[in-house]
Parts: structure tokens; sequence; C-alpha cells
């Protein structure tokens, strides 16, 4: 997978001021929606460290909060962890003008004690 890593980087961006993640906000006040929005995040208060981000935008286009995906699968050539980091948001959960939300990211549905601490939250 490290054949992947470049030049994908460069669309890397910011959780809260990145053009995608404004985009979205615009939508979601625009329509009056909640939006999950997954995005390639830089963390550039962190060495410009990379995630797997899920964004939760309000109904009102505010950032609720992000979620990092927890679980990197390392499946022969298949390593997502050449490029992204596990994350460290732990299981959070998004309480929004419809309902409370959890993110589970891609992977991290296969584990079911993902889904346990989703709950508990």
């Amino acid at each position: 997978c490290t054949r992947e890593k470049y030049p994908w980087v460069e669309f890397a961006e910011d959780p809260e001021s990145g053009p995608s993640v404004q985009w979205c906000c615009e939508k979601a006040k625009q329509h009056g929606m909640v939006i999950v929005a997954p995005i390639f995040e830089r963390d550039s208060v962190h060495s410009e460290e990379l995630w797997n981000t899920a964004v939760v935008i309000g109904h009102n286009g505010n950032v609720i909060g992000k979620h990092r995906k927890n679980h990197i699968p390392r499946v022969g050539d298949f390593n997502e962890s050449t490029y992204y980091l596990e994350g460290n948001t732990g299981h959070p959960v998004f309480e929004t003008k419809f309902g409370k939300i959890g993110v589970n990211i891609c992977y991290g549905r296969h584990h079911p004690l993902n889904w346990m601490m989703f709950g508990l939250n």
C-alpha cells in the first residue's frame, strides 16, 4: 500500500477548515441536515500526521466533532498503516438535532468491541 500514499497525500485537509468540510458545512446549513463527511485528515498541529477521519457536521453548518479510524487493516500487501495512523479519538458519540450518532469507520465494523463501546457511550 505504500504505492497508494503518493500523490494522494496532497488531498489531506484540516477537519474544520478544509475545503470539502467547508463545502459540507454549507450544504448542511442550506438543507438543514446532518452530514457525516469522510476525509483524509492532515493534523497540522501534530507534525502533519495523516488520519482516516469522519467529520460530523450539524444541521446548522457547525462541525460537531470528528472520529478517527480505530483499526487499521494489515493483511498481506494491504497495509494502511503505511500512511494512516490508528485513531486516538476513542469511541465518541455525537449529539445531533436528529439523535445520537456513532461512526464506525470501514474495517472497524468487523470488531464487536467497537460496536459495544459506541453503545456504551
